[in-house]
């Protein structure tokens, strides 16, 4: 799908959703986000929540080399998020979603020293506009090489949070890939309830087919589905952010298989996980 962004306002409302989170990145075309930082675009995305009665929740981008080995590539990753801040801070957005980056020549621990050396910089930027970084937690480890993210679990948010410990970053917690690392969703949202500021519902598959033929290394034995089609307890999730007093939105992810490759398996994907969720709500 590459709607525009009057035909997907258009679409949230007349399906009843409540929010709309926007891609931050190049190749999501109908937005220059440089131009809403400056306030040159700000007007367009102001009136469209106010026409349709819903309000942009978050922007995400994730594939920015904040800890790349090039320092050039990492000023290039400063000069990125601090546009989509500003841009969010023009038009009243929370919250700007994004992965830590990555030197794929490390190991997940090594580059600990790494993010607390860039991300002091990071976080005042979002504190001095009222804006939350949330790190999703997606180890993108099916791309080579691992580049992109090492907020990857409970073990590693805490010593993010430890070692950049303020309070303008936070989490963007998504079940689906603390499922496959077989990691507790709920004691982590338990854990970190003073850290989300989003949470996302995507599911995920288990494939034990693959799994007995390939091992765990292949990384092909889950694979992405709507809410209700794969193996995250829903009632479970939501009860948990219930009980931190969590009341911001969740923001159906779509990457399902099943439910891609036309506009009308999308809308349809969309709608099951939308009536799967909202048993719980």
């Amino acid at each position: 799908m590459n709607w525009d962004l009057e035909r997907t306002f258009a679409w949230a409302q007349e399906h009843d959703f409540h929010g709309i989170e926007l891609h931050g990145g190049p190749r999501y075309e109908h937005i220059q986000w440089a131009d809403v930082a400056s306030g040159k675009d700000s007007g367009r995305l102001l009136r469209l929540q106010e026409e349709h009665h819903i309000p942009i929740t978050g922007i995400m981008f994730g594939a920015i080399p904040f800890l790349s080995p090039d320092k050039n590539k990492r000023a290039e990753a400063l000069e990125t998020i601090t546009t989509l801040i500003k841009a969010a801070s023009n038009i009243g957005i929370k919250v700007v979603s994004t992965f830590t980056g990555r030197d794929p020549n490390k190991t997940l621990e090594e580059n600990l020293d790494l993010f607390e050396q860039v991300f002091p910089r990071v976080a005042e930027i979002a504190e001095k506009n009222n804006v939350t970084l949330a790190f999703e937690n997606c180890p993108m480890y099916e791309f080579w090489p691992y580049e992109h993210n090492i907020a990857v679990s409970p073990f590693m948010w805490k010593e993010l949070f430890s070692r950049v410990p303020s309070e303008s970053l936070g989490l963007n917690i998504d079940p689906s890939h603390l499922i496959w690392q077989q990691i507790d969703v709920t004691k982590a949202v338990h854990d970190f309830k003073d850290r989300i500021v989003l949470a996302q519902a995507k599911d995920t598959e288990i494939l034990p087919n693959v799994l007995r033929e390939e091992g765990m290394l292949s990384c092909k034995w889950w694979r992405h589905r709507v809410p209700g089609q794969g193996a995250v307890d829903w009632n479970q999730f939501i009860t948990a952010l219930h009980e931190i007093g969590y009341d911001g939105i969740l923001s159906i992810e779509h990457e399902d298989p099943i439910w891609s490759g036309t506009d009308e398996k999308v809308e349809k994907g969309l709608l099951f996980a939308k009536h799967h969720l909202e048993k719980f709500m």
